[in-house]
């Protein structure tokens, strides 16, 4: 992956270029930020930019040797490990990242800002419970012991060392005194969930979440998209890229009109047409799910903006501007805050794996009854 490719993190670029012309990387590092902050894809540009033979002072020139297999993530010296679920036929004690080797260069080729989340959806396990075991601690120690087979280091990148748990401690004394010329690089999420045992051995490097304007630039380049829909999904993202992605993706699926559909259908509280929307949210999976109500709590948030400091939002679209004004007559400040609360806890209930039928069958009870608590009935079926 080239520098150039990720959007923005002008200042970790240059911090992580100016190591390695001067010859002074950290032999063991830590790539720290919130889900989809372009943590791995700094991790993936690094490490070709330290094995490519003839870089500039600002990027790796993508056609010596090094550079070729390096963007394919199948250069011989830079290995991966991931937390990884049970593979058929395999015990899952024996089981370990190389068993989804094929599936990884595939995930971060694709989307190399996913989160767990969206791994697990490419192993076609949403529910899995992924870990880093003790057999691929092992194996990581093995690795890093060869000698290299084509350049001058030997990389390791350890996406999620948050799922090391305690197996986390065999890997102690390589972190601490690596083989020569070998850099490891950890891209967490969450640094209270490190081990410190692991933290304490380990350079910091904190990368922040990505501006609006960065992720839509990516949508530009990367997205057939129209204006309102590129700033809709920046907006919606919220810096993270690998959320922008997933909803530039699912374009399709206007999840604006999903959104009022579901208002007005909770508002009229008519049992059959309640019945029919739930039986078919039920049949969009977890994912859609997820972004559907995540894409729902944006707009409320920018709703509740409006109302608190009677500025426009410039994160919602003409549409939703329009929608916005008709239901300020029906929707004040306390009741969005109850709506608000509402999609988060229903969020939370979708990702433990809630029967989705039941839960919005009662979300959708809990939000007409927000809804119709006024003192004289009111429509929004033109909402």
């Amino acid at each position: 992956m080239f520098f150039k490719d990720i959007s923005g993190k002008i200042v970790e670029k240059n911090y992580l270029r100016s190591n390695i012309i001067e010859g002074r990387m950290a032999h063991a590092q830590i790539f720290l930020g919130r889900k989809g902050s372009g943590q791995l894809s700094l991790a993936l540009a690094y490490a070709s930019f330290l094995l490519c033979t003839d870089r500039t002072e600002t990027e790796s020139c993508g056609v010596c040797s090094a550079c070729i297999k390096s963007h394919k993530y199948i250069h011989p010296d830079i290995h991966f490990a991931y937390p990884v679920v049970k593979k058929d036929g395999k015990d899952r004690k024996e089981t370990t990242s190389n068993d989804f080797l094929k599936q990884w260069r595939s995930a971060i080729s694709d989307n190399p800002y996913m989160d767990m989340t969206t791994w697990l959806t490419k192993l076609h396990v949403e529910n899995g419970q992924a870990n880093i075991n003790v057999k691929e601690c092992v194996d990581i120690v093995k690795k890093l012991s060869l000698k290299t087979f084509e350049s001058e280091y030997k990389i390791l990148i350890l996406w999620m060392p948050e799922y090391l748990r305690n197996e986390g401690n065999r890997l102690l004394k390589l972190i601490e005194e690596p083989p020569g010329n070998s850099i490891i690089i950890l891209v967490a999420e969450n640094q209270e969930e490190i081990l410190n045992t692991i933290l304490s051995r380990t350079q910091l490097l904190k990368v922040p979440p990505f501006t609006d304007e960065e992720v839509a630039q990516y949508l530009q380049s990367n997205f057939r998209l129209d204006q309102a829909s590129t700033s809709s999904i920046s907006g919606l993202a919220a810096g993270n890229m690998d959320a922008a992605i997933n909803l530039a993706n699912q374009e399709n699926n206007n999840f604006a009109a999903s959104l009022f559909k579901w208002l007005r259908i909770a508002y009229k509280m008519e049992p059959v047409e309640l019945g029919k929307w739930v039986g078919e949210i039920a049949g969009w999976g977890r994912e859609n799910q997820k972004h559907f109500l995540e894409y729902g709590l944006h707009y409320f948030r920018e709703y509740l903006f409006q109302m608190l400091t009677g500025q426009v939002s410039k994160r919602l679209n003409e549409e939703e501007l329009a929608t916005a004004k008709k239901m300020a007559s029906l929707l004040d400040i306390s009741k969005t805050e109850n709506l608000i609360s509402v999609l988060n806890d229903c969020i939370a209930l979708v990702s433990r794996n809630a029967n989705s039928k039941i839960l919005f069958m009662t979300e959708s009870l809990k939000i007409g009854r927000i809804m119709r608590n006024v003192e004289e009935e009111k429509s929004i079926y033109n909402v």
